[in-house]
């Protein structure tokens, strides 16, 4: 009886209008990047993974190749929906897939932190069920596995538990220890901060220090972590993109998602308007696994499939401080840094090219010597 009054008609075709821009950029795209060749594939598709649906894009050329499974970053930061023109160029020579993780992206359901608390050994578990599942849908024996930062970690414990399944893996910002991480962070920005004079945000480092909070370590890493990286992204670019501030970074995302012809309306309400990401939603199990990582005491260093790092040159989000140290000290059949000169964290994105001379010349060969 009391029905919502409708809009007045010039906001009525405003929205008509934007809607009307959405489907001709989706129409676009879809065009634009659809795999067309008869031997390729091109599948969006949700697999149930650990008792919950998830969801997969898988494209390529040609079946025949070998397959790249790309685990994204956050936990949270899904990628159906905006990697489509990075990664097209990959898909001559690799099929790639992107996975949107429980919770995140395609794959979101509403969290229940009492019942269903997220967890590292769960995103470990669904990482494993989804590389065995992949092996068994496409038909082959070992794939290429690329980490990149949170995706890193569960890259790694692949890595460690299954070196039968890959050929190689690549980690993208690669994760070491969160502790170290957060201290190199707010020491790099606090001397930036003295060496620009930032009186104000130098005081407000030191009302923070020690950090992480030897007490509380959790608390201060979810009240402080994301103003530590705007603030190194403003001040040095050293965070999510060099050349691009974090609001910019997260725009372009935001705006690839909305045209893309992979998310429904639902997929970008959920993702502006449902829960936030299991590491702000304080307190959670997940923020105590992930602040506690420390992969060197966790599972080793001493693998038994090559291993690329692809490192930022400019990267403190996960300082390359630790992962080049980290590389020195590990052991397997092959081992590489390929650093980006131009790049912080998101060298996929900020040096596409390289990237993809470095994927094919580098890491695909370890495909073809098996063969």
């Amino acid at each position: 009886m009391f029905g919502i009054p409708p809009l007045p008609s010039h906001n009525s075709d405003t929205i008509a209008a934007l809607l009307w821009s959405r489907e001709v950029l989706q129409k676009h795209n879809a065009m634009k990047y659809e795999v067309k060749d008869v031997k390729g594939i091109e599948e969006l598709k949700s697999v149930n993974i650990g008792g919950v649906d998830q969801w997969l894009h898988i494209r390529g050329r040609n079946r025949a190749n070998p397959v790249l499974l790309y685990l994204h970053g956050g936990p949270g930061s899904s990628h159906i929906g905006w990697m489509d023109a990075i990664q097209r160029p990959w898909e001559d020579y690799f099929t790639v897939v992107q996975w949107d993780q429980r919770q995140t992206g395609k794959s979101y359901y509403q969290a229940d932190d009492i019942e269903s608390p997220l967890t590292l050994s769960r995103f470990v578990e669904d990482s494993s069920e989804m590389v065995r599942y992949l092996l068994n849908y496409l038909d082959k024996e070992k794939m290429f596995l690329l980490g990149h930062s949170w995706g890193s970690v569960l890259g790694m414990h692949i890595v460690n538990s299954n070196p039968e399944w890959l050929y190689a893996y690549i980690g993208v910002g690669q994760v070491v220890s969160w502790k170290q991480n957060e201290q190199m962070l707010f020491e790099r920005l606090l001397a930036h901060t003295k060496r620009l004079e930032e009186g104000e945000l130098e005081k407000k480092l030191e009302s923070i220090s020690p950090y992480l909070d030897p007490e509380f370590p959790e608390k201060s890493f979810v009240e402080n972590t994301c103003f530590l990286r705007e603030e190194l992204s403003r001040l040095a670019g050293e965070t999510m993109m060099h050349n691009y501030s974090s609001d910019e970074a997260i725009q372009l995302a935001k705006f690839d998602q909305l045209i893309s012809p992979h998310l429904t309306l639902t997929d970008i309400f959920n993702s502006t308007f449902g829960d936030d990401i299991a590491l702000f939603r304080y307190p959670n199990p997940l923020i105590a696994d992930f602040v506690n990582i420390d992969l060197p005491a966790q599972i080793g260093s001493t693998f038994e499939v090559p291993i690329f790092f692809f490192t930022g040159a400019h990267d403190w989000h996960t300082p390359k401080v630790l992962s080049d140290q980290w590389l020195d000290q590990i052991n397997a059949p092959h081992k590489e840094l390929i650093e980006f000169e131009e790049s912080s964290h998101y060298v996929v994105n900020e040096e596409p090219g390289k990237v993809l001379l470095s994927l094919v010349n580098k890491v695909l060969p370890f495909s073809q010597s098996e063969k």
